[in-house]
């Protein structure tokens, strides 16, 4: 298949599952670029007599994901229990390249495409594969997909609902256009005249939850720096408002001697965390990996873009701990001492 476009790869591969059903399972708590791809995903394969599901396992948690998925009436199906899973035949990914870790995939699902624009983790096993860290969003591969398997309709309201998702999602993931590459632009330029900008100006209404503010008020109480890099904990975070860890990390790099930043917080049963730098010698898929490792699986906890990345750590045994103050203490520590791989100026005691 060499030298054939990437789109015609892809409408290849999914040819396999016409007739069967697809599963379309988001990584993490579900964000905008995330969203916006899989509804293009779908909106492909329905035209393609291939039965589509939408699935998350965490919840949805930014004040402005879920004005998305509310406004745009979406179908997405959260699942808990892997028995839910048996009844597709296939899986595909959308902006991850990774499975989601929470929940044991079924044998039998075999694992169709992958569509990412973050560095690749890990060798990939799927049928096919599209990884593109040159872009700034997932959902400008997926509206070159659409400009050339599926072009948009003037007068289709489902149309209208995938177009102005995928904008929100280029939008949002390059941070206001302010990160977009050519590419993005280009897409965003091909969505534009079939969204409903009335409603992408409410859904980009960004609020902000109570739990953020006061997230971002221990993060500050809490701030260690060294040098150019700053840390810092938010303690205990509900799974609806995970996105208050993100939230913190992207105000405290706005302080003018700080360049990266790494928040975490405890959600449920893991540790979470958020990492921001505007430095061009962090690359933080490198430093997620590099500080946590991989798990048993071979499966790095954190991974992240140019400008930003994330981790995700269960927290084991120390989960049985009773005291939320003397857990977080813990969880502060054990991640601290994984820094230090990497910024050596921790070294020194705990404060």
């Amino acid at each position: 298949m060499n030298g054939i476009e990437p789109h015609r790869k892809f409408e290849k591969a999914l040819e396999k599952a016409q007739g069967k059903s697809l599963l379309i399972l988001l990584s993490g708590h579900p964000d905008p670029d995330a969203i916006g791809s899989a509804l293009a995903h779908r909106l492909i394969c329905e035209k393609m007599d291939i039965n589509t599901t939408i699935a998350h396992v965490l919840p949805v948690s930014r004040p402005e994901n879920r004005a998305l998925v509310k406004l745009l009436n979406l179908n997405m199906k959260q699942v808990s229990d892997p028995r839910e899973l048996q009844e597709f035949d296939f899986l595909s990914l959308v902006d991850t390249s990774t499975s989601e870790s929470t929940i044991e995939l079924p044998e039998k699902l075999k694992l169709l495409t992958v569509v990412d624009h973050h560095r690749k983790p890990a060798k990939l096993t799927a049928e096919f594969s599209d990884v593109r860290p040159d872009v700034g969003a997932t959902c400008t591969i997926y509206s070159e997909y659409l400009a050339e398997l599926s072009p948009f309709g003037s007068d289709s309201i489902e149309d209208t609902r995938v177009a102005t998702a995928l904008l929100f999602g280029i939008e949002t993931d390059t941070d206001d256009f302010s990160l977009a590459t050519a590419a993005d632009f280009k897409a965003a330029a091909y969505l534009k005249p079939h969204v409903d900008t009335p409603l992408l100006l409410r859904v980009g209404h960004r609020r902000m939850a109570e739990e953020s503010m006061t997230a971002i008020g221990r993060a500050l109480l809490d701030l260690e720096v060294v040098r150019e890099f700053a840390f810092a904990s938010v303690g205990r975070v509900s799974s609806t408002n995970r996105d208050a860890i993100p939230t913190a990390a992207d105000f405290i790099l706005r302080r003018e001697d700080i360049d990266t930043v790494v928040v975490f917080g405890i959600v449920e049963d893991r540790i979470d965390g958020s990492l921001r730098t505007n430095s061009a010698s962090v690359d933080p898929a490198l430093f997620m990996e590099s500080a946590f490792g991989t798990d048993p699986q071979g499966r790095p906890f954190g991974g992240g873009r140019a400008d930003k990345g994330g981790f995700q750590i269960p927290l084991g045994i120390l989960s049985d701990c009773a005291d939320s103050n003397v857990l977080v203490k813990l969880a502060r520590q054990a991640v601290r001492k994984r820094l230090t791989r990497v910024v050596p100026g921790l070294n020194g005691d705990d404060h």
